[in-house]
Order: C-alpha cells, then sequence, then structure tokens
C-alpha cells in the first residue's frame, strides 16, 4: 500500500466512526485529529464522495523567472567551460572583473543557472569538455578510454594495452617537485604573495632542481628586486647535493621540512594542487601533448594568467593578483625583458 492509499483510508475511517459514535468530538479524540480537520474532511466527503478525501497530488510549483539576462547567462557558460574546474565563488569573483564584462553576481546566483542547465558539479563540465574532445579530435581521457576497453572484453575482442599519456611531475620561496607519468613539474610559490613559477622537464635530479633554481627562480626574483632570503623544501632526494650548492652560491638559506609535515609546506601543495585542477585536468582532455616543450607552452600560459589576471582569494592577497605585488617595485617592463632574454 502506497502512503497516498494509507492515508486515504485513515480518513475514511475517521468519517467511518463519526457516523457510528453519532459524536464527532470524540472520533476526532480516538483519533488524535482537529474538528477543523475532520470538518473539512467531511465536505470533501459529501461533494466528491470517498475520492474526494484522497490526498492531493501537489505539483511542482513555478518558481521565481531568472533575473539574468541572456548576456548574463552566456558569459557564466562561457566561462564555466573554458574553466571547468571552477567552483561558483570563482566564477563570481573572475565575472566581476572588467575583462569578462563586469557582471557582479553572487555565487549562489551563479550556482542555480548552472544547476538549470545541467552543470552544476565540476565532473559535469569537464565530461561536456571529455565529449566535445572526442567528436572533434578523436580525444579520449583514461577514464572513457577504460570504459571502451571493458566494454570491448564484453564483447570478446582482445585487450590492447593503452598508450601512455604525457603527465606531470610538480622567501621564503616554497618548492616542491610532482610527478605523474614521465614528465616533472618543478614548482615554486613565493611565500609573500603566491607569485608563482614553474617548470616541467624529463630530468629528475638534483641538478635538474639546482638549474631550475638558478635559471627560473633567481633571474625572475632579481628582476623584481626582491632578494631569496631562504628556500623551503621537502625531504626529496632532488634538493640535496647540487641543489643546496646552488642555494649557498646564491647566499640562500635552504631549509627542509619535517617528515610527514608537508603542510608546512603548504603554499606550494596548494599551487600544485590548482595547476593540475585548473591547467592539466583540462588540457589533457582537449588534445595530445606529442613534447615536453608543448607542456611547457601551456603552463607558460597558464602561469601568465594565475600571476596577472586571475583574483586571488587569500589573505595574503586580498583579491590581488600575485604580478601586482611582486612586479610592483619596477614594474612589468622588467618582467617582459626576462621572458625574452
Amino acid at each position: 500500500m502506497t502512503l497516498e492509499a494509507s492515508v486515504h483510508a485513515f480518513r475514511l475511517r475517521v468519517i467511518a466512526r463519526a457516523q457510528v459514535l453519532g459524536n464527532v468530538s470524540q472520533a476526532c479524540r480516538e483519533f488524535g485529529i482537529s474538528r477543523t480537520l475532520f470538518y473539512r474532511w467531511r465536505r470533501r466527503y459529501l461533494a466528491y464522495g470517498p475520492d474526494g478525501v484522497y490526498p492531493r497530488r501537489w505539483g511542482p510549483r513555478r518558481g521565481r523567472p531568472s533575473g539574468l539576462s541572456a548576456e548574463a547567462e552566456r558569459a557564466i557558460l562561457a566561462l564555466a567551460l573554458a574553466q571547468p574546474t571552477w567552483g561558483p565563488a570563482r566564477l563570481a569573483v573572475q565575472l566581476a572583473r572588467p575583462e569578462p564584462g563586469g557582471w557582479h553576481l553572487a555565487p549562489v546566483t551563479i550556482y542555480r543557472f548552472l544547476r538549470r542547465v545541467g552543470l552544476q558539479t565540476r565532473w559535469q563540465r569537464l565530461a561536456v569538455l571529455e565529449v566535445h574532445s572526442a567528436r572533434i579530435a578523436g580525444l579520449l581521457t583514461e577514464r572513457p578510454r577504460r570504459a571502451l576497453a571493458r566494454a570491448a572484453r564484453r564483447r570478446g575482442a582482445p585487450r590492447r594495452r593503452a598508450a601512455g599519456r604525457p603527465g606531470l611531475p610538480g622567501h621564503v620561496l616554497h618548492r616542491e617537485t610532482q610527478r605523474v607519468g614521465k614528465v616533472w613539474q618543478y614548482t615554486a610559490c613565493d611565500a609573500a604573495c603566491s607569485y608563482a613559477i614553474a617548470e616541467v622537464g624529463m630530468a629528475f635530479s638534483a641538478e635538474a632542481a639546482a638549474r631550475f633554481l638558478t635559471t627560473r627562480g633567481v633571474p625572475a626574483y632579481r628582476a623584481a628586486g626582491w632578494p631569496i632570503r631562504r628556500v623551503l623544501t621537502d625531504q626529496g632526494s632532488e634538493y640535496r647535493g647540487a641543489f643546496g650548492q646552488a642555494a649557498a652560491a646564491w647566499g640562500i638559506r635552504h631549509s627542509r621540512t619535517r617528515p610527514r609535515h608537508a603542510w608546512t609546506n603548504g603554499f606550494v601543495e596548494r599551487l600544485q594542487g590548482t595547476i593540475r585542477s585548473e591547467l592539466w585536468r583540462v588540457e589533457f582532455r582537449r588534445r595530445f601533448f606529442t613534447h615536453v616543450r608543448f607542456l611547457q607552452a601551456a603552463l607558460d600560459r597558464y602561469l601568465e594568467f594565475y600571476n596577472y589576471r586571475r583574483p586571488h582569494l587569500g589573505y595574503r592577497t586580498n583579491g590581488r593578483p600575485p604580478a601586482e605585488m611582486f612586479w610592483g617595485v619596477v614594474g612589468r617592463e622588467n618582467h617582459d625583458h626576462l621572458a625574452h632574454a
């Protein structure tokens, strides 16, 4: 018996009991209802018969019409699909900047619109990107490829080994290295303003880490007019030997985190997660990378956006891009000169 049928039977029993007793008040006390409710049921029973006391089927009520204009909806949809891993709060901050059009929208408004169009989660937005890449470029990421492989095995097709895809590796100047696949990413994050410097390469060694420090980290800080007083790294083997010697040669004090205390280097750990979420999860769904220099070009484009045009919500920046503080002493001309050097 369904819930509606049970409620319907209960109402009929109340009406029948009142007729047997000839006393509405006593029947209402026995069943624990008010006389007002009883008379409401009896009026419907007398007017429409037993079916009149069947519970009403309430359909969804029409809500308020959307207050978003068509231009605002297109701007939200375009930015949400261009940056599928961003949430409503990040989308709201970016849409408020003059470049997208200066749309000052509340995060809940953006979320409600994304829910209406079925894109309220990042995985739904990434799925749209996967479908588009599969149709246009024939690109399949690991998850759809595994699903197709399982379907092929169920049909009895021979199992094939999936081809590997390019991956990621990875003042206090915070340093971190991360690996996915055969490519390493060396990442540095300024502790004062979150300015990011990163490089991808095929080598994982202390010499490669020292080269990243001397060719990318130190020149950027010298051009901006800031000294690197200390560099904080984890206990990785790539931050010993040649790396320590390079840091000492530049007068930089090298510190390491304690074992199993990754949160000590939390600034760069968070930066690694941001780059993985906002760049690589999206780029690997858009195209194949056939050489490490293409990975570096994509990383450089993202760092340009991250440092100059992406509002930061942390307490250190208060909504300003990191480059506004990092290059504020000498201006951006030195950065452009450094980039072309």
